[in-house]
């Protein structure tokens, strides 16, 4: 993978809609180029599907964005991250090095719900604790 290659996945990630030839303009290659490098990208994995932004307040969805720090025991991590995936507020679950072992993203229509969802997932066998904190304003955010 060269720095054109790097440039292309730059721009996709910031529009995954951009035309081909507006691609093909700011990489200084041919359109079809553009496609082929793009083409390979997805055959090799790099690329591997393109997501849309959401306004979840548009939406009507849950408008609650907290971070969830959940502390395990070591042999039964694998079964928590298991279970946390059953929880439909969890929107991002991963492993994480520092205090904590696993960072969740939880969305939820209020703190009521948060509350309930903390107590559910402190209640998991393995989780030691739970930390919590919601989230204020989100200034930006980068999909690579």
């Amino acid at each position: 993978m060269d720095s054109k290659d790097q440039k292309i996945l730059s721009l996709l990630a910031e529009n995954a809609r951009i035309p081909a030839s507006e691609i093909a303009r700011a990489v200084h290659l041919a359109r079809t180029t553009v496609n082929e490098r793009i083409k390979r990208l997805e055959q090799k994995g790099i690329i591997q599907g393109y997501n849309v932004r959401l306004d979840n307040t548009q939406l009507q969805r849950p408008a609650l964005l907290s971070r969830v720090a959940i502390t395990v025991k070591a042999p039964q991590q694998q079964a928590v991250l298991r279970q946390l995936g059953s929880f439909s507020q969890v929107y991002a679950c991963e492993t994480i090095s520092g205090s904590f072992d696993i960072m969740l993203e939880v969305r939820t229509q209020d703190t009521a719900e948060l509350d309930w969802v903390i107590e559910k997932v402190s209640a998991l066998n393995g989780v030691e604790s739970t930390e919590s904190a919601i989230v204020l304003r989100e200034f930006f955010r980068r999909e690579v």
